[in-house]
């Protein structure tokens, strides 16, 4: 089973995210949440946020758990991709906002994917978790008659896999792809696959599911 810095399962986690927060304002607040829980559940865990892993590359991973005892260290990615969303959850109000452009923020999860096996590389007692959680159902629906589009291989739909180089088509357009043009190579296969995390109506956009990518050391 992945555990984060040695200590923690990854469903042990969700399971407490999920039990006191269904929903989150922003990336930021979801992140929050995360090193929370994670603390509550080991206290032992050292939690840095928006930490640089490499000294001299202006290069940071959103959550990094450690156990100095175990010798094991995790590096979390998260993205927060929403669809517009009112209303109150517990007394509390929300107003989500669209995250953007599917085919731009897909680029972006699988790059995280990417950077996570960067991160662990040469770092045999580390390893990553990916977190993308949504109430956009388009991200983990899969498409109907599975038309090719300029964003074909960014695909995160339930039961995909990436592995590979990951580039945007050639039809793509530069308004497009801008600061976003390089391919991505992921040397690690992974099977995408989307969880329950909650309701908070019965709209179209009232569910929330998340992916969760482990990476291993070894996926390099």
């Amino acid at each position: 089973m992945h555990r984060l810095a040695g200590s923690i399962a990854i469903d042990d986690l969700l399971a407490a995210m999920k039990s006191t927060r269904a929903v989150f304002h922003s990336e930021a607040d979801f992140q929050h949440h995360l090193a929370w829980q994670a603390h509550l559940l080991d206290p032992q865990l050292q939690v840095r946020l928006e930490f640089r892993p490499d000294a001299g590359i202006r290069e940071s991973v959103d959550v990094m758990l450690v156990r100095p005892d175990l010798g094991m260290a995790t590096f979390i990615e998260l993205k927060y991709l929403k669809a517009a969303w009112s209303g109150l959850v517990s007394s509390e109000q929300f107003d989500l906002p669209n995250t953007g452009a599917h085919d731009i923020v897909r680029y972006d999860v699988i790059k995280d994917i990417e950077r996570l096996e960067r991160f662990v590389d040469g770092r045999p007692f580390s390893n990553g978790l990916l977190l993308c959680l949504t109430n956009d159902s388009l991200h983990w629906r899969e498409p109907i008659g599975m038309r090719a589009t300029i964003a074909e291989a960014f695909r995160i739909h339930e039961g995909s896999r990436v592995h590979g180089i990951r580039q945007w088509d050639q039809r793509a357009g530069a308004g497009t792809t801008r600061g976003r043009t390089s391919p991505l190579n992921l040397r690690g296969q992974y099977g995408l696959h989307w969880l329950p995390y909650s309701r908070i109506d019965n709209g179209r956009t009232g569910e929330f599911r998340i992916l969760a990518v482990a990476v291993e050391a070894g996926s390099r």
